[in-house]
C-alpha cells in the first residue's frame, strides 16, 4: 500500500514538474515574443528619431542659410547707406566751402563800403533824386517834317529820362501820345502787322 502511494505521489510530482516546465516554456516564449516586439518598437522609435534628427538638421541648415543671407543683405544695405551718407557729407562740405567764400567776399565788399564812407564817399553811393519828367505833347499829325522830327526827339528824351530801354515798351508808350489822324494810321498799321506776323521795332 505504501509503495502504491509512493508511486502515486511521485507520479503527481512528476506531472507537476512537467506542468511547471511547460509553464516555464510558455512564459519564456511569451517573454521572447515581448522582447521581439519591444525590439521592433525600439527599431521604429530609432527610425523616427533618426528622421526627426534629419529634419532638425535640415531646419538648422535652412535657418543658417537664411541668417547668412540676411546678414549679407544687411551688410550691403549698411554699406550702401554709409556710401550715400559720405556723398551727402561731401556735398554739404562743398556747400559750406562755397558759403564761406561768399561770406568772405561780402565781408570784403563791406570793408570797401565802410572805407568809402569813411573817406567821404557817401555822396558817390547815395541814390539819385527822382526827377519829375514832363510828358510829351500829343501828336495829331502834320505835313511838316520838322514837327515830326521834334515829336520824335521829345519822345526819345522822355524815354531816356524815364530809363525806358526796351523797344516794345517804347512803342507802347509812344502810341499813348498819338491822336486823330496819327492814331488812326497806327491802328491800321498795327492791324496789318498782326496779320503779317512782323514785329514793329523802334
Amino acid at each position: 500500500m505504501s509503495k502504491e502511494v509512493t508511486k502515486n505521489v511521485e507520479g503527481m510530482k512528476t506531472c507537476r514538474r512537467a506542468r511547471k516546465a511547460s509553464c516555464s516554456k510558455d512564459i519564456l516564449s511569451a517573454l521572447e515574443d515581448r522582447v521581439v516586439t519591444i525590439e521592433k518598437s525600439m527599431g521604429d522609435i530609432n527610425e523616427r528619431i533618426d528622421d526627426a534628427e534629419e529634419r532638425i538638421d535640415d531646419v538648422d541648415d535652412r535657418i543658417h542659410d537664411g541668417l547668412q543671407s540676411m546678414q549679407e543683405e544687411l551688410k550691403e544695405y549698411v554699406l550702401d547707406s554709409v556710401e550715400k551718407l559720405n556723398g551727402r557729407d561731401d556735398a554739404i562740405e562743398a556747400m559750406i566751402t562755397t558759403l564761406k567764400e561768399e561770406i568772405a567776399e561780402l565781408k570784403g565788399e563791406l570793408t570797401n563800403y565802410k572805407a568809402a564812407l569813411g573817406n567821404g564817399g557817401l555822396a558817390a553811393v547815395a541814390t539819385k533824386p527822382s526827377v519829375d519828367v514832363p510828358k510829351p505833347k500829343e501828336f495829331k499829325g502834320t505835313s511838316y517834317a520838322r514837327d515830326m522830327d521834334n515829336f520824335l526827339w521829345v519822345i526819345e528824351q522822355y524815354f531816356s529820362a524815364k530809363s525806358i530801354m526796351e523797344d516794345a515798351t517804347k512803342v507802347t508808350t509812344a502810341v499813348m501820345y498819338l491822336t486823330d489822324v496819327t492814331l488812326l494810321w497806327w491802328h491800321r498799321r498795327s492791324t496789318d502787322v498782326r496779320h503779317s506776323g512782323i514785329e514793329i521795332g523802334t
